[in-house]
């Protein structure tokens, strides 16, 4: 059976080819991925190829690895924290001096939405806002009941605002583009 080619919420390379290939055209970008299993970066600008970068840390790993507690307890956030952020430090020495961070990740967007952003082809989501979010959900593993919060109970998906946390934060973004499927 053929395989179709990936789009561009399936791969942080696909997203940097399609984002090179429009009106972002020269400018610096890096994209991300935060998949089950690994988080990709790509980033450069102009037509040379991106860098590259595949890191461990995925939305179910991360959940699975460091969460027994649904939402994870307080513990559980700080030991994902560090395995994220030793992860995610050596990466910064990859990433395109100025660029803008995209992503068509459906699990970021899920969090833009937790932030109240309103859902539109293009969104932007501050560190603030993701801040806000995770202090949020801090709360809850602090025991804040879950009825006084309208956070998603998944897992995954408090993997998911931690791994894009730290990546912002010490990647050095102040905020990311969130782009619907095929829009660009």
């Amino acid at each position: 059976m053929p395989t179709s080619a990936p789009q561009p919420s399936d791969d942080a390379a696909a997203l940097y080819a399609t984002l090179q290939a429009g009106p972002l055209s020269g400018r610096a970008v890096t994209a991300v991925r935060i998949g089950g299993s690994h988080t990709t970066l790509a980033s450069g600008s102009g037509a040379q190829e991106p860098t590259l970068r595949s890191m461990n840390i995925g939305s179910r790993v991360t959940a699975a690895t460091c969460f027994s507690h649904t939402p994870p307890s307080g513990a559980e956030l700080e030991s994902a924290i560090e395995l994220v952020e030793e992860a995610v430090m050596p990466a910064r020495t990859m990433v395109a001096e100025d660029s803008t961070l995209y992503t068509a990740d459906a699990g970021i967007r899920q969090i833009a939405l937790a932030a109240g952003l309103e859902a539109q082809p293009e969104m932007q989501l501050s560190l603030g806002d993701v801040e806000q979010t995770f202090d949020r959900l801090a709360a809850l593993a602090l025991g804040r009941p879950a009825s006084q919060d309208d956070l998603p109970g998944d897992p995954a998906f408090a993997a998911t605002l931690l791994i894009l946390r730290e990546c912002m934060q010490h990647l050095g973004f102040d905020h990311i583009v969130i782009r619907s499927d095929g829009v660009v």
